[in-house]
């Protein structure tokens, strides 16, 4: 996908837009290699704005990546979509085409969070014997530090133990 810069230098301020699919099959994010599911849809619009020499462009993505949990490496699909509003000097633009596949590329990277989670309140591994504690207990071997418990919530520890 492109805008035809010549095209839209001889018409400044009208409102040029595009829209379709961009096959981007992974994206380097963070040391990442991210695998982005099916097409990533894009919808652009810009203008060119004469006094200041430069292209007003709106790019607005959305689509699916496959990630890992980063508490637990469960596997997610995490979607995404972002919409962000540039302002780009044509003389920065190789030929006469503005290409739109990196600012594509750049708006599904940010839409990516930080650290995916598989659900809210993943409990994650457990560093020193491996569990999933979303789905087992500690290891009977694991050599976790054991913190004593605080004297003060005896009180609340005795209402939460099982009556037997």
């Amino acid at each position: 996908m492109h805008f035809d810069l010549d095209a839209m230098r001889a018409a400044p301020g009208k409102l040029f837009r595009v829209a379709g699919d961009e096959h981007i099959p992974t994206l380097d994010w963070r040391g990442e290699e991210v695998q982005l599911e099916g097409p990533v849809h894009a919808e652009a619009a810009a203008f060119f704005e004469g006094a200041t020499n430069q292209v007003i462009l709106t790019v607005h993505v959305r689509g699916k990546a496959h990630r890992r949990c980063s508490r637990c490496l469960a596997d997610v699909v995490e979607e995404f979509d972002r919409e962000e509003e540039l302002e780009v000097y044509p003389e920065e633009a190789q030929g006469k085409y503005l290409e739109l596949r990196p600012f594509i590329e750049s708006g599904a990277r940010l839409g990516l969070s930080l650290k995916p989670l598989c659900k809210p309140d993943c409990r994650g591994l457990c560093p020193y014997c491996g569990a999933d504690l979303n789905r087992e207990d500690h290891k009977p071997d694991c050599r976790r530090p054991r913190l004593p418990r605080d004297p003060r919530l005896s009180k609340l520890a005795e209402l939460l133990e099982p009556q037997g």
